[in-house]
């Protein structure tokens, strides 16, 4: 069994996924990875290992980003702003 991570950054909200799979494991029809916090599609792909979403943390070094790189956010405050 050995484990393999994906990093996933999503350049709009700045935020960095720590996805981890076995790649040993059984492969599965497809496997969809969403973002916790807006549930827009981080990480897909068919006949692969099940994925798991490790963590997510900010994303504060912008200058050294993962080859995955997404650029889509579908957040929506659930918080009226102050008038």
């Amino acid at each position: 069994m050995s484990y393999e991570k994906i990093l996933v950054d999503n350049a709009i909200c700045s935020r960095r996924f720590h996805l981890t799979f076995d790649n040993e494991a059984h492969l599965v029809a497809k496997v969809e990875i969403k973002c916790p916090h807006c549930q827009h599609v981080v990480f897909q792909a068919e006949n692969h290992p099940p994925v798991k979403l490790a963590r997510d943390e900010n994303l504060v070094r912008t200058t050294t980003l993962s080859r995955n790189l997404i650029r889509e956010c579908d957040f929506k405050d659930p918080y009226p702003a102050h008038k």
